[in-house]
């Protein structure tokens, strides 16, 4: 009796065992074929290991885990593409391409093709030779007007809301910025910052991708005597410019005038020659260096149109 007992209780153990293996298999396999789907749309805020969106129908909660691959760190106002499960747990989470529409689509489970070989390869059991993969950016050019500095944070108004560049002890800082300033930042792709400067009259508003290009060829006669091509010389940067304006206010060392973007302060130093003293509503025109700092300030003439001039 107690033999047959024994023998009931194994077989009710092998039973189990089998049972749970083969759950285990059928979640792998439906792990393998979870179908899935992609978002494509700007970050409203990181909150732990949620990133909350705007979708088209309010917000969307994306759940970032020990296994989901971020290619950088995203702020506000980034325009990510997440490939993620129907639970929203994201596989993968990158930076939107300039083709990715805002939404969300979702993707059909198809088995991967097998690669193609050439005839002549396949004959020999030999792989294709790989396919060179497009250059990625490295880096990107920020041009847009200032906000505010908020510590090592240059907050500016950015196409699709506002953009946080970072400034770090490496960060090449031509001069002091304020509000309403148009600058051009040079970052890396998570915004760390590696210059920020003034934006010249060319430089356009914008967020633009810098892709390494590659180094040109070398003239016949210096590739024949193994020499690199001379360096192209770089035009060379204003030092100072004019600026035109009505005077709003004096306060202390600064003349604070109308700009076309905003105010503009105008400091004055020990070593500037102003003609004469000046109040509300004068039209002034100044000489200044880049970092606003005056060079001159004097009473505009009739033929002065109010503006900013580089020399």
């Amino acid at each position: 009796m107690k033999g047959s007992v024994a023998v009931v209780k194994l077989l009710g153990a092998v039973c189990v065992i089998l049972l749970v293996q083969g759950q285990s298999l059928l979640a792998q396999e439906g792990t393998s074929t979870q179908p899935t789907k992609t978002i494509v749309a700007d970050l409203l805020d990181v909150d732990r290991d949620f990133y909350i969106v705007r979708g088209e129908r309010g917000e969307i909660q994306i759940e970032a885990t020990h296994k989901t691959e971020i290619t950088e760190e995203f702020g506000y106002g980034d325009r990510i593409k997440a490939l993620v499960l129907m639970n929203n747990k994201a596989l993968k989470i990158e930076r939107a391409g300039p083709d990715d529409k805002p939404g969300v689509t979702e993707n059909m489970s198809a088995p991967a093709p097998a690669p193609a070989t050439e005839p002549e390869q396949a004959a020999k059991g030999e792989a294709p030779a790989p396919v060179a993969q497009p250059k990625q950016p490295e880096s990107k050019t920020i041009v847009a007007d200032l906000l505010d500095v908020d510590r090592d944070f240059y907050i500016v108004r950015g196409e699709r809301g506002e953009i946080q560049i970072e400034a770090t002890h490496k960060t090449e800082i031509t001069e002091e910025f304020g509000y309403g300033d148009r600058i051009k930042a040079l970052v890396l792709m998570n915004n760390k910052a590696l210059k920020i400067e003034r934006a010249g009259p060319d430089d356009v508003t914008g967020v633009t991708e810098n892709v390494p290009a590659p180094a040109p060829a070398p003239e016949p006669e210096q590739a024949a005597k193994g020499e690199a091509p001379a360096p192209v010389a770089q035009p060379k940067q204003p030092e100072s410019k004019t600026i035109v304006a009505d005077l709003l206010d004096v306060d202390r060392d600064f003349y604070i005038v109308r700009g076309e973007r905003g105010e503009i302060q105008i400091e004055a130093t020990h070593k500037t020659e102003i003609t004469e003293e000046f109040g509300y509503g004068d039209r002034i025109k100044a000489k200044v260096l880049m970092n606003n700092k005056a060079l001159k300030i004097e009473r505009a003439g009739p033929d002065d149109e109010p503006g900013v001039y580089m020399e």
